[in-house]
């Protein structure tokens, strides 16, 4: 008798472990799928500012000013100087330094994990390794006043969107989009009127 009670007894306490068992992972797993459900908003949240930020209206014109401006301002002393001044630089003369500090940001945003790079090189490949070579100028200069540190998530961002385009098998070569995009716009650019009375 005290044999059965004992056997019940054991199988009972093996039912309970048993589904205390099962309600534990069933638990792990509810709380894996939201944790999971919240890095994806969060991710989601980072990437969509930084989309945005690439867009706005005051990076497009730093962007312009990448291209149309920087390479002939880099042969003149008085920017030059304005360079070295770094975060002091005036910044409606030096726009590179507000596209530099976006890369930067967005850099450390990628770097630590806070955002998914992959959302943004999918997108804006072509503008973060344009402009990081147009940069390599005034990121030189900064480097040789601040140090090699100096810029390293901006250089980080760039070089990981190489890495992703690489394991993409996606082909980009940024002298020859920017030669490119130099022909275009000289062979478009509008040509001049003449008066054929005169």
């Amino acid at each position: 008798m005290w044999e059965a009670l004992t056997a019940i007894g054991t199988i009972a306490s093996a039912v309970v472990i048993a589904v205390t068992v099962v309600m534990a992972a069933r638990q792990v797993k509810i709380t894996t799928d939201q944790l999971e459900q919240t890095r994806r908003a969060t991710q989601f949240e980072a990437a969509r500012s930084v989309l945005l930020e690439m867009v706005e209206p005051k990076f497009v014109n730093a962007y312009r000013f990448l291209h149309h401006d920087l390479p002939a301002r880099l042969q003149d002393e008085e920017f030059c100087r304005g360079i070295a001044e770094i975060g002091l630089a005036d910044d409606a003369v030096h726009q590179e330094v507000y596209v530099l500090r976006a890369l930067e940001r967005i850099g450390t945003y990628v770097r630590f994990g806070l955002c998914d790079g992959e959302i943004i090189y999918g997108t804006y490949q072509a503008r973060i390794i344009v402009s990081w070579e147009l940069l390599s100028g005034v990121v030189a200069i900064h480097r040789q006043i601040a140090g090699p540190q100096f810029w390293v998530n901006a250089q980080y961002l760039h070089d990981d969107c190489v890495r992703w385009l690489s394991a993409n098998n996606i082909d980009f070569d940024p002298s020859a989009v920017l030669r490119r995009m130099n022909e275009f716009s000289i062979s478009t650019a509008p040509k001049p009127i003449t008066d054929a009375r005169v």
